[in-house]
């Protein structure tokens, strides 16, 4: 589909829509991120999907080989409790590639994004409240990303949607600013660009993908999935996790609810590599803490990203017009 929406973030990125694809673990990797590129968005490769730096390296190299000129972009995330992810490795094997369009993810990201820009890379900041995202601007982001409470993943403990978190920020912010959490549709992604934001940070929608490499039965419950087949967990922990509403869901759900329970007591029922053994290799959905948010349910068939992305670019045009159509004669330019 050709260019509909020009903002600063297109035009940070060289894409042709306003539409970011955000790091998922496991998932965002070569053929996936490289068809995004293809088709016209920024898509952000997740290193640590690799089981070394050196596997990651060449994933890298295959996702710019088959983004056929395209801009791939690489997720940095910066962990609360993990330690020993070797980050900077993974942004010198990035820029020593040529990339130069980085997320980064997690507390002060100020030493990373010195680090991203004196390489030359443009860096774009997610984060879960607007006091972090006013904190990045200053730190030098050239734009951020905004997730509210219903994004699927880890929302932090923030307990506002999207929109309410644009409201706020907006007015106090010089850089772009890119607007995620369940979005799924056109409407959605003009609803985001009407408020002032300059983008949308997508994820979910796109889980039924051609290019994403989960098992095929994992897929067909998501095209199955509505809005309301998602749950929370670990709020208690200050670590909420959106995931899809499944078995292990539940039974996290319940052993959270009981007194005196530690998070060691979760096990291996926590660990984001039981959920991509049972459900993303043997498509067992109903094994594993699934990250999804309310998005999935906009799905209905497997289809390849690009046939995904121009319908929902389509859709927004369509809901522009719709807008345009309500409008009062006169009272804006090219509504008459």
């Amino acid at each position: 589909m050709e260019q509909v929406f020009r903002t600063r973030l297109t035009e940070l990125f060289g894409i042709k829509h306003p539409v970011l694809v955000g790091g998922m673990m496991w998932l965002s990797t070569a053929g996936f991120v490289a068809a995004c590129a293809r088709a016209g968005v920024m898509a952000f490769m997740t290193p640590r999907s690799y089981p070394t730096p050196g596997d990651f390296r060449d994933g890298l190299g295959q996702a710019i080989d088959m983004a056929a000129g395209a801009s791939v972009g690489v997720n940095l995330t910066i962990p609360r409790h993990t330690s020993g992810i070797p980050t900077q490795e993974y942004l010198e094997i990035a820029q020593k590639l040529g990339v130069r369009a980085f997320e980064t993810a997690g507390s002060q990201p100020g030493p990373l994004i010195d680090a991203i820009k004196s390489g030359g890379g443009r860096v774009i900041h997610k984060c879960t409240r607007p006091r972090h995202a006013l904190a990045a601007a200053r730190d030098g982001a050239d734009a951020v990303a905004l997730v509210g409470m219903e994004a699927g993943g880890h929302p932090g403990t923030n307990p506002h949607p999207a929109h309410v978190l644009a409201a706020e920020t907006l007015p106090h912010l010089t850089v772009p600013l890119a607007l995620g959490g369940a979005i799924g549709t056109g409407g959605q992604i003009l609803s985001a660009l009407a408020q002032g934001a300059e983008g949308v940070v997508l994820g979910s929608r796109l889980l039924t993908a051609h290019e994403i490499w989960a098992h095929d039965a994992y897929k067909a419950r998501l095209v199955q999935a509505g809005i309301d087949d998602t749950t929370t967990a670990l709020t208690g922990f200050g670590v909420t996790w959106r995931v899809l509403a499944n078995r292990t869901a539940q039974e996290v759900r319940e052993l959270e609810a009981r007194p005196g329970v530690t998070f060691s007591d979760f096990g291996e029922k926590v660990s984001g590599r039981y959920g991509r053994d049972n459900a993303y290799i043997r498509g067992d959905w109903n094994t594993g803490m699934l990250s999804c948010s309310a998005a999935a349910g906009f799905a209905n068939r497997v289809e390849p990203v690009g046939v995904i992305l121009d319908r929902l670019m389509a859709d927004a045009q369509q809901a522009m017009q719709t807008l345009r159509s309500r409008v009062l004669d006169g009272q804006v330019a090219g509504t008459s």
